[in-house]
């Protein structure tokens, strides 16, 4: 037969197992007691409070090893306006943000949308890929600085947050402009032969014009006048004479808040010049060779990473008109002497052609 164990002071007893319903019912109130309903409620809260507090530990340090999951924005290298600001209104704990710690003033024509789809690379940087044009726009820059800083990406307070426009370097009022918003900011500035950038410049120009099925007058037009001489009054011209804007800036910044690159060598060196510019940010070098790759297409080196391989949209490395010999020998005498004012004014000689 079958018995019950009860346990008494510090004796075991063995009885017969119960025989009648009564006896059985009370078994069962000593074998197995109520557990109030309360006190189950309780306890599925208190675990359930404890597993929420650990994710949010986990936010709370920050924890994000993926760049393009913790800012949206910096996921890849968008070159098409308005393509960085997908997901840009997505955030994590401690994520804000705030005005640019950098920005890339020009010069246009030049590789500035290069130097920005490389250094978003880096996982101490975030880039604002959409042209700002905040400090040159009259009606946006008197609306207020608190709607440009709006417009940035999210950061982690170590990160650096970069705008490029690159209208800022020619346009007069800019300098004073940022001054005023920061006056320890960091600058990066392109220069690129006066002569290919002036080409260039025209190019952009005339595929948007095409594109509109607008009339486009040739180069030689533009940049000649009813005499034959370098037409001094077109923009493209203007914008290439460096030195002219170049000592508006050092009105308000020195030399040292500036970091002039010369196209050639973005070009054909990038991950040298892209470690001197980490330097000059203060930051790890975290952008390796093994991040480019030279794209025979396109004839321009490309970004690689363990999750991205991008290169620049085709509206870069556009191939430029066959100009008239005697137009390009007027072009390299006339910012001869504008050239070298300016290799004087930065202690660089950028050996540009000269005729």
């Amino acid at each position: 037969m079958y018995e019950q164990v009860k346990v008494m002071s510090s004796h075991i007893h063995y009885s017969p197992l119960p025989t009648n319903e009564s006896d059985i019912s009370n078994i069962h109130k000593f074998a197995f007691p109520k557990i109030s309903r309360l006190k189950i409620v309780g306890v599925t809260f208190v675990i359930l409070l404890s597993v929420v507090l650990v994710v949010i530990s986990c936010f709370n340090k920050g924890y994000c090893s993926n760049k393009s999951v913790c800012n949206p924005e910096s996921e890849g290298n968008r070159s098409d306006r308005g393509q960085y600001g997908k997901g840009e209104h997505i955030k994590f704990h401690h994520m804000k943000r705030r005005l640019p710690q950098c920005i890339i003033i020009g010069a246009r024509k030049a590789g500035t949308r290069a130097l920005l789809t490389y250094l978003n690379i880096h996982p101490g940087i975030v880039v604002k890929g959409e042209e700002m044009h905040f400090f040159d726009d009259e009606d946006y820059y008197y609306d207020s600085l608190e709607s440009y800083r709006k417009q940035m990406p999210y950061s982690y307070p170590d990160q650096i947050t970069i705008e490029k426009t690159p209208a800022y370097f020619t346009e007069e009022e800019v300098p004073e402009r940022i001054y005023r918003m920061n006056k320890t900011i960091k600058l990066l500035l392109i220069f690129r032969d006066p002569v290919e950038r002036t080409i260039s410049d025209y190019v952009q120009i005339a595929e948007g014009k095409k594109s509109k099925n607008k009339y486009v007058a040739s180069f030689e037009d533009h940049v000649l006048d009813s005499k034959g001489n370098i037409n001094r009054s077109y923009r493209a011209v203007k914008s290439s004479i460096y030195h002219k804007h170049l000592s508006r800036w050092l009105e308000f910044f020195s030399l040292n808040q500036i970091y002039i690159i010369e196209s050639k060598d973005l070009v054909e060196n990038p991950s040298v010049v892209m470690y001197d510019v980490e330097d000059f940010l203060q930051i790890e070098h975290e952008i390796k060779p093994s991040n480019f790759y030279f794209n025979k297409t396109k004839g321009f080196y490309c970004v690689k990473t363990d999750t991205l391989q991008k290169c620049l949209a085709d509206s870069k490395g556009r191939q430029h008109p066959h100009v008239q010999r005697s137009v390009i020998s007027k072009l390299r005498r006339f910012f001869a002497p504008h050239n070298r004012k300016l290799y004087k004014m930065v202690g660089t000689d950028f050996h540009w052609a000269e005729e």
